[in-house]
């Protein structure tokens, strides 16, 4: 997590959360949701405080889908889709929402794929057209795939090979996962990204770019019954087809053995890996609990890893990486890097003391409150943009949640007690169960 916000800036803050929460992200009041024949679900969020409007399709498949031999196929296939359609030549979709002073992309995760234009409000019939026609027509060539290949390729170099940090995260992943779900790398292995074919990238396109895999989100300013009519218009008269389940899992058994790495780096890294368990309805409260005490921990210059252990010289930074709402298990990774006098071993004793200590001794004097008020503040103040919007809207729907959570998170935030911060801490941060990786300087 990213320290955005100081302590100081929370007291005032705390005072203004419900307000704002009331009138800041109440989605039940704004949002219109239904289904077309078709199966393709269309949720419309209202909101106009401006001209603009976001349209964006989400597709239920991502790297998690994916398998052995074909990993990275979702993200290749993402790049295919502005290669042009039996109707448009390539990137004229993409020069068409310039022309009219748009913006656009997409992008792949782990659980989806996603397209998206933002533009003004009297162009998004233009966006609706485009989109749904390279749902179903896309053109899939041998040369386009021969060019895309080279660009993801350059992808992978750039963000994983030559970033020791990435390259780190995969490994952790992998070890943990295998390549199974939430272990396969999103941009695929090298390997992988040479061998896929236009026939494997058609098999993906055609089982998983259907509209009862899809759905459509439009938020921003638009008049709702001309904005369905143009739905049913340009996604109406497409045919939905059944999807196969293409995964194929393979053996793993964890293992918490040490990764140690020599890489480019000027100082060692350090990063403490811990299994976490997929969101659900049920335990969501305990997953809301976890995102407290890693705030709590290092969410801001006041948490306790900032004053205890960068503040003393322990650490030059820290770092914690994790996804509350995970559909698959996941991981909890922690870490930093050592001061020039300190060694990795004292940084991971140190880190692993801030929890300890927590669980025999609690919380400060407002501590909670103040970290409570700060996450969801930082929260909030996220949902000022439609594009966040609609980014977390349909993270949430395609991982199979229901995007009323989010009016329900700030309630949810508010109940999580003292003893439910020690209980996942005690659960999740345990020296028992936990993976420690190091990059150490060349």
């Amino acid at each position: 997590m990213v320290k955005t916000l100081k302590y100081t800036l929370t007291l005032s803050i705390s005072i203004l959360i419900s307000d704002i929460a009331i009138s800041g992200i109440n989605f039940n009041d704004r949002i219109e949701q239904y289904q077309l024949n078709n199966g393709l679900k269309i949720i419309l969020i209202n909101d106009d405080r401006s001209s603009t409007v976001m349209s964006s399709i989400w597709y239920k498949v991502g790297s998690s889908y994916e398998y052995e031999g074909v990993t990275g196929i979702s993200h290749v296939l993402e790049h295919m889709m502005f290669k042009g359609t039996k109707n448009t030549k390539p990137g004229e979709f993409s020069r068409e929402i310039k022309k009219i002073g748009g913006t656009e992309n997409a992008f792949t995760g782990k659980d989806f794929t996603g397209y998206y234009q933002k533009v003004h409000k009297d162009y998004i019939e233009l966006c609706l057209k485009f989109e749904s026609d390279r749902m179903t027509n896309l053109n899939l060539s041998k040369n386009d795939l021969k060019s895309e290949r080279e660009v993801v390729k350059e992808e992978r170099r750039l963000r994983t090979e030559d970033n020791p940090t990435s390259k780190l995260f995969e490994k952790i992943g992998l070890q943990f996962f295998g390549f199974n779900g939430y272990g396969i790398p999103i941009v695929g292995t090298m390997d992988d990204i040479n061998a896929i074919t236009v026939e494997d990238l058609r098999k993906w396109y055609s089982n998983y770019y259907t509209p009862n895999n899809a759905t459509l989100i439009i938020a921003g300013s638009f008049n709702k019954e001309e904005i369905k009519q143009l739905i049913q218009k340009y996604y109406g008269k497409i045919e939905k087809r059944s999807i196969q389940n293409f995964s194929k899992k393979s053996n793993i058994q964890i293992s918490y053995e040490d990764i140690i790495l020599k890489d480019n780096v000027s100082d060692p890294i350090l990063i403490l890996s811990f299994n976490k368990e997929p969101f659900t309805n049920i335990n969501r409260k305990e997953s809301y609990a976890l995102e407290i005490l890693l705030e709590l921990m290092d969410g801001s210059y006041s948490s306790r890893f900032s004053t205890n252990l960068v503040d003393k010289q322990i650490a030059f930074n820290t770092f914690i990486s994790y996804d509350t709402y995970s559909k698959e298990n996941n991981l909890v990774s922690i870490g930093g890097s050592p001061r020039k006098n300190v060694s990795v071993d004292e940084l991971k004793t140190s880190i692993i003391k801030e929890f300890n200590n927590f669980i025999e001794k609690g919380l400060k004097d407002n501590e909670l409150k103040y970290t409570k008020s700060r996450l969801i503040a930082h929260n909030i103040y996220k949902f000022d943009s439609i594009f966040y919007q609609a980014m977390q809207v349909g993270t949430l729907e395609t991982k199979g949640f229901n995007w009323q959570l989010l009016d329900q998170y700030i309630v949810d935030i508010e109940s999580i007690t003292e003893q439910d911060l020690i209980n996942v801490a005690k659960k999740y941060i345990s020296e028992d169960h936990m993976l420690t990786s190091i990059i150490k300087p060349l």
